[in-house]
């Protein structure tokens, strides 16, 4: 366990439209990365707002160092917070936008100066102090937008899709450069995405937010591996949930779907013989079995490639939908043929039913 610097306890928020936040708790510690993934309107923002101090809470406390600062203006947090549209001053130059906040508590000239000029080592854009934003591109105005925020040595950094404006190259670049420098500067950071792959490659933990709840809180595998429902399971890797009963064989937990069962992970939890059973199995863990072979029937309805993966699309007898993923671009398989596939039990995650939340 590491030093925790920040802690959300209990958090409720209403609007007008209805409930935003429904009693979400988090802890984050010191120099930790940590991302809060869902769609839009899941209730991110809104999260981040409240930490900033930006948005009350109805209920619920802001913890900050041990401190509870909920009803604290945001400028007595030691927290700064990164916008996807960079909010940088067009008439000020990179130097006074960076030093802006510096300015404003009265820090000697020759301090802002070089405050400003280390800010600008870290984000690698050095001698960019007298070029006005509107000189930059997108990546470089971000890397000025993080600077100004990092020159104040907040405790927290919170971080609203900084790179959704970016093109996908740029936004893999800079999510290299921002790791980087989140590990250089051990400040914690609280990061904003709807984005799975960049949750995935950036985190020390992932939470999770389906209507204003946390899902699930754990590590990049743990989320990805053990996904404890059926929403987390699809909306990060977008794996298959297939839904059937619960049976033991040899000791075995078993799923059993029409006239055919698998074997799958047990998760310890004592379920019970012909219990509903809902079990995750990412695309790639879908193996086809020859012809003959004990498994799930199903029918090829479409082939596509992307990104290096050959996608196939299943149909089960009972309509339900499965996609398999293959390294490569092309496969034997085509629209129309019928196949038998199955998974190793090691591959198969018990999961919990998605719930109305």
């Amino acid at each position: 366990m590491g030093e925790p610097i920040l802690e959300l306890r209990d958090i409720t928020k209403s609007f007008a439209e209805g409930t935003v936040l429904n009693g979400i708790s988090l802890t984050a510690d010191r120099g930790e990365f940590i991302t809060l993934l869902g769609s839009s309107g899941c209730g991110k923002t809104t999260t981040l707002r409240i930490i900033a101090g930006l948005e009350s809470c109805d209920s619920g406390a802001v913890i900050l160092e041990g401190r509870d600062v909920t009803d604290e203006p945001p400028e007595r947090r030691g927290v700064n917070m990164v916008f996807q549209n960079y909010a940088l001053f067009p008439h000020m130059s990179v130097e006074a936008n960076i030093g802006y906040g510096l300015k404003i508590r009265r820090r000697p000239r020759a301090e802002i100066r070089k405050a400003v000029s280390d800010a600008l080592e870290m984000v690698r854009l050095p001698g960019y102090e007298r070029r006005m934003p509107s000189e930059l591109s997108g990546g470089q105005r971000q890397r000025v937008a993080i600077a100004r925020a990092i020159v104040n040595e907040p405790k927290v950094l919170l971080l609203d899709e900084p790179l959704g404006a970016l093109d996908l190259q740029l936004r893999r670049q800079m999510q290299i450069e921002l790791k980087r420098l989140q590990k250089q500067l051990g400040i914690t950071f609280i990061y904003i995405t709807h984005d799975q792959e960049e949750a995935l490659n950036m985190s020390d933990r992932i939470a999770v937010m389906k209507n204003g709840v946390f899902q699930q809180i754990g590590t990049p595998s743990e989320i990805y591996d053990r996904p404890k429902n059926a929403y987390v399971a699809q909306f990060v890797g977008s794996a298959n949930v297939l839904t059937g009963t619960a049976e033991y064989a040899d000791g075995r937990l078993m799923l059993r779907r029409g006239d055919v069962r698998a074997a799958v992970t047990d998760p310890g939890t004592g379920i019970g013989a012909g219990a509903p059973l809902h079990v995750a199995v990412r695309s790639e863990y879908i193996d086809f079995l020859p012809p003959g072979t004990p498994g799930f029937a199903a029918v090829v309805k479409e082939k596509s490639f992307a990104a290096g993966m050959l996608r196939l699309a299943l149909e089960t007898p009972d309509g339900a939908e499965i996609i398999a993923s293959r390294h490569g671009i092309d496969s034997e398989l085509v629209p129309g043929d019928a196949v038998t596939f199955g998974f190793d039990a090691g591959h198969a995650v018990v999961v919990e039913a998605e719930d109305a939340t």
